[in-house]
């Protein structure tokens, strides 16, 4: 029966219209401490019991071509309700809105941060000699006109003050940045313009999670874990977070890898990674894959690695020529991401700790603007990262033969570089998301609900609940490591069990 998929949808469906309406209680620079943010969690966790309902519902009918279609049906209908909404404690838009109206007017989104467009008038008129010894007349001429359009009207203005960290310049790479500039020459200032490109990628990715399963002889069913996820949904059509243009373009890659275009495989990747850099840490196994295939069938696997590397740097380097005339300073933005956020972290912060303690005295010794425990923290990430893709690089897992197992180590990749990382926002744990699609393992669908906590955060801040903030970590991440412990466990006595039956 059907049913319990109906029924599970369209209570979705119903939540996702109250979440659709909730969210205008939730307006920019008011009411912060009347805002219904427990209301918000009790709708997510609910919308997050209905899909896990639905994933035990639909394994119960494998390959069900009624179950597939409902699962598309009612997915579309989900981010049609919510796609209207108001973001809820989200402003990452703002940026992306001001990039595309920069970037539509010629003038390279990574040169100036957005307070220098409301500071240039005053610092001429205050301190002149800093304000020539700053700027050129090629400078003068592009904020003038960066100040025409930020007056342009009311939605401009407002806009434009909302954009969060204004000191910074954009951090969004160039990908991101051309979908910006595309949907402001649709629409300028309209979020749900933005929402519906971001939703061209999304179906895009779901195309490739569909594709991917059916190489590797799954139920397509399957792909419900992407489609329905609240997580997805909520980060990418109310937060309106730019991750899935880098989700999709992954997922792509992963397809034609497995199809063993490894050129389009290649080509994909490096387009994923103009979309958001995480990526380019998939590349050496790619080039393992390739170097695999172009020997089982009589080529020379290093002509072709060669090609393939510089097609891939190749693919990089056009992406950011057209914002290559002010340097490196491109990478201000990025720059300052780097050293300094840190946001939600679980194993980064444990890591922090010991390191403090560690370094003793040295503790407050400053490298490359990090505090020594920092520093040796990303330090320490780097190395277990490295490590672990050079043992996925020497492994005997072959792309030819054990496909899904040569997806696992990609999967484990990104799930690492999430888990490693200094900043564990809820949107970037949807890089992981397509891969449960193949290994829908309990723990890591139960953290897509678990990382909704992120929030209580604003609710502790807002109602000066401050000593409670520091432990929302925990209660995020500690019930996940415990079933992902199990997990690992209960793999390890399969495998021993299975050993001993071949002896």
């Amino acid at each position: 029966m059907r049913s319990p998929v109906l029924l599970t949808g369209a209570t979705s469906l119903l939540l996702y219209a109250f979440l659709t309406q909730l969210s205008h209680q939730f307006n920019w620079g008011e009411g912060y401490s009347e805002r219904p943010i427990l209301t918000y969690l009790a709708v997510y966790f609910s919308l997050c019991t209905l899909y896990g309902l639905t994933w035990y519902f639909v394994r119960k009918r494998p390959n069900d071509r009624g179950n597939f279609w409902m699962i598309i049906v009612f997915g579309l209908l989900f981010r049609a309700v919510i796609l209207p909404s108001q973001q809820i404690q989200e402003d990452d838009v703002y940026r992306y809105l001001w990039d595309g109206k920069v970037f539509a007017n010629g003038i390279n989104p990574f040169e100036y941060a957005p307070s220098e467009v409301n500071n240039f008038k005053s610092l001429r008129i205050q301190n002149p000699e800093s304000y020539y010894e700053t700027y050129v007349e090629r400078n003068e001429r592009d904020l003038e006109l960066l100040d025409t359009l930020k007056w342009a009207s009311p939605k401009s203005l407002k806009y434009l003050d909302r954009v969060n960290h204004p000191d910074v310049p954009t951090i969004y790479p160039p990908m991101a940045q051309f979908v910006f500039r595309l949907t402001h020459q649709i629409k300028p200032d309209s979020i749900v313009v933005l929402r519906a490109g971001f939703l061209v990628f999304d179906v895009l990715a779901l195309v490739f999670i569909v594709g991917i399963l059916s190489k590797l002889g799954l139920d397509k069913s399957n792909c419900l874990i992407y489609f329905w996820s609240p997580l997805i949904i909520k980060e990418t059509f109310n937060s309106t977070h730019l991750d899935i243009i880098g989700i999709s373009l992954l997922s792509g890659s992963i397809y034609f890898l497995l199809c063993h275009r490894h050129k389009l495989a290649t080509l994909f990747l490096a387009f994923g990674f103009l979309g958001k850099l995480y990526p380019v840490i998939l590349l050496p196994l790619y080039l393992k894959a390739c170097h695999e295939k172009m020997t089982q069938v009589g080529k020379k696997p290093w002509l072709t690695l060669l090609g393939n590397t510089g097609l891939f740097l190749g693919v990089v380097v056009l992406g950011y020529l057209p914002f290559t005339g002010i340097g490196l300073q491109i990478f201000d933005g990025l720059k300052a991401f780097t050293l300094y956020w840190q946001s939600n972290d679980s194993i980064f912060a444990i890591l922090v700790f010991i390191f403090k303690i560690l370094s003793g005295e040295l503790a407050n010794e400053t490298i490359l603007s990090n505090p020594l425990p920092i520093f040796l923290s990303k330090v320490a990430v780097a190395l277990i990262l490295i490590g672990v893709l050079f043992r996925l690089l020497y492994k005997e897992t072959s792309l030819l033969e054990q496909p899904v197992e040569f997806v696992r180590g990609l999967f484990w990749i990104m799930a690492l570089v999430f888990l490693l990382s200094p900043v564990q926002n809820p949107w970037y744990l949807c890089w992981v998301v397509p891969f449960l699609c193949v290994f829908p393992a309990r723990s890591w669908i139960a953290l897509t609900g678990l990382v909704g906590l992120y929030y209580l955060d604003f609710y502790f801040d807002y109602q000066e609940f401050k000593g409670l903030s520091s432990w929302i970590p925990w209660v995020e991440y500690l019930p996940f490591y415990i079933l992902l412990a199990l997990e690992f466990r209960k793999n390890h006595n399969q495998q021993e069990e299975q050993f001993i039956g071949k002896n």
